[in-house]
């Protein structure tokens, strides 16, 4: 059973959007999950975060993935969270302030680097990279689920079900 199939309601720690804005991301992330197949994330492991570079031979999906990257850099630069039923996610948009996140469109796709000075944060972007392999690998099966977290994270969300 996923997250998104148990009984208990979801709680939103940052609100849930839905204006247009929101809408637009939503509609892009569900594009990039449903052809997920079409695209190649690897990523190496940097002291202080990680690099990434996510692709595709399709350039539709290309631009629709430079979209995604657009809007989530814009919610992320306004504390618009996403995904905030999941803790990991809540944690990124927390401590955003403490990030640094840089993008550069490639001819097929997207460049990231994350980095922290704190290695608690650090900590916090591998399970992220983690998080958006397994978006790539399996799709909308793996956005049901909560994201893996360091063990910081659960002490501080708790590891009751969504909801409680």
């Amino acid at each position: 059973m996923s997250d998104l199939d148990s009984d208990q309601p979801l709680v939103y720690r940052h609100g849930r959007g839905s204006d247009a804005a929101h809408r637009r991301d939503a509609a892009l992330y569900a594009r990039l999950l449903e052809d997920h197949a079409a695209l190649k994330r690897e990523s190496e492991p940097l002291p202080n975060g990680i690099r990434a570079w996510t692709t595709s031979e399709n350039p539709e999906l290309v631009r629709v993935l430079q979209a995604h990257v657009t809007g989530m850099e814009e919610r992320f630069a306004q504390g618009r969270a996403i995904r905030s039923w999941d803790p990991l996610f809540s944690a990124l948009f927390e401590y955003r302030d403490a990030l640094t996140v840089t993008y550069r469109n490639l001819p097929d796709g997207v460049e990231t680097v994350m980095t922290a000075d704190d290695p608690k944060l650090v900590e916090l972007i591998q399970c992220n990279d983690v998080t958006l392999h397994q978006f790539v690998r399996h799709g909308a099966e793996a956005s049901k689920h909560r994201s893996p977290v360091p063990d910081w994270v659960l002490a501080a969300y708790g590891e009751a079900p969504p909801g409680d």
